[in-house]
C-alpha cells in the first residue's frame, strides 16, 4: 500500500478516535452531573431504591460499556495504522512501540493484526 493510502487511514482512525472521545467524554459528563444529583438526593434521605430506580442505572451502564467499547476500538485501529505508516515509512517498529507506551511485542502483533 502506497504511503498517501497509508496516511489517509491514519487521517480516517484519528477522526474516528476523536469522535470516540467526544462520545465518552459526554457521557462522563452526564454521569458527573447524574452523581451531584444522586449525592444530593443521599443527604435528603431518599431510598436507596428509588433513587436507583429513577437514574436508569442498567441503561447507563450498557451505553457507557458501548461507548468505552468504541474508544478501545479506535484506539486500536488508530495504533495500527500509526504503525504500519511508520514501517511503510522505514521507521523502527521497537521505536515506534517505545513512543505508543506498548511493548514491542504488541506493536508487531498490531502490524499482523492490520494486515
Amino acid at each position: 500500500m502506497a504511503v498517501k493510502d497509508r496516511k489517509r487511514r491514519v487521517l480516517t482512525a484519528v477522526a474516528a478516535y476523536r469522535h470516540a472521545t467526544r462520545r465518552l467524554r459526554t457521557l462522563l459528563d452526564e454521569v458527573d452531573a447524574g452523581l451531584e444529583v444522586f449525592v444530593s438526593l443521599v443527604e435528603e434521605d431518599v431510598s436507596m431504591a428509588e433513587l436507583l430506580l429513577g437514574t436508569d442505572a442498567s441503561a447507563r451502564r450498557r451505553e457507557f460499556a458501548e461507548a468505552m467499547d468504541a474508544f478501545e476500538t479506535t484506539r486500536r485501529r488508530l495504533r495500527i495504522a500509526v504503525l504500519q505508516l511508520g514501517s511503510e515509512r522505514g521507521e523502527s517498529i521497537t521505536a515506534m512501540a517505545k513512543a505508543l507506551g506498548i511493548s514491542r511485542q504488541l506493536a508487531h502483533r498490531l502490524m499482523a493484526e492490520g494486515r
